[in-house]
């Protein structure tokens, strides 16, 4: 939240400054009246950009979460309907592993798999949550593919087709693309926002500072004028 005081404190401290009137005339030009505010115009647009940028990030967010949200217990079911329709034992074994990888599984602490008794593992005994959504994804568009390279897959219920898990695979990674782009999106906002407050010359905080040095200097510490703008903090966060 430091970002949004420092943009807040400069729109008060711009205030001050304009209506200090004629009394108000520094010789630097980034500290007169018209600069300071061009450039808190700026910080507020900029302000806005990063809170629609996020705001866009989040619903990104949510809608990918609540796209995966069931697609372990679907991967669960599209092998059980593998199994049903007399797979390949060695072509069911590699969708078991994909279901697996999806889970999340330590892989290396399961028993090694007799592909001629390939059966459902409980989630519950060899899962390790936190996957990426990214592996997620491709791990399920792998299961899509062995699915569909099984010449005795057949499904009737829309979801369990070929064509429907292969959109369900598409779905996936348009969620992701999509949070992707976002996040691309709140990244070069944010960069944006902190080259104009916190690291180009002239920057947001630096003239603050030297606004409020100048007002010190010609009205004094103790006058009001001064203490109207010694009042105002501004922060240059870690970046």
């Amino acid at each position: 939240m430091s970002h949004v005081k420092n943009m807040q404190s400069f729109e008060k401290l711009t205030g001050i400054c304009t209506g200090l009137g004629g009394n108000y005339n520094p010789g630097k030009q980034n500290l007169q009246v018209n600069a300071i505010t061009t450039l808190s115009t700026i910080a507020q647009q900029i302000g806005e950009e990063v809170r629609e940028a996020q705001k866009a990030y989040d619903m990104a967010t949510n809608a990918r979460e609540e796209g995966f949200n069931t697609i372990r217990q679907f991967s669960s079911r599209v092998y059980q309907m593998l199994q049903a329709c007399g797979a390949n034992p060695l072509l069911l074994a590699d969708a078991l592993n994909s279901k697996r990888r999806i889970w999340g599984a330590r892989l290396s602490k399961l028993s090694p798999i007799d592909p001629g008794k390939a059966t459902e593992e409980k989630p519950e005994s060899r899962r390790s949550y936190g996957r990426s959504y990214f592996i997620i994804a491709e791990y399920f568009d792998q299961l899509v593919k062995t699915v569909a390279s099984e010449p005795k897959y057949t499904a009737n219920e829309p979801e369990f087709t070929v064509e429907g898990l292969q959109q369900t695979a598409a779905k996936l990674f348009s969620l992701n693309k999509a949070v992707a782009d976002a996040e691309n999106r709140l990244d070069e906002a944010r960069i944006k926002r902190n080259t104009v407050y916190y690291i180009a010359p002239e920057n947001l905080v630096e003239t603050a500072t030297a606004v409020k040095a100048y007002v010190r200097c010609i009205f004094g510490f103790h006058s009001q004028q001064h203490q109207q703008v010694l009042k105002l903090s501004f922060t240059k966060p870690t970046l």
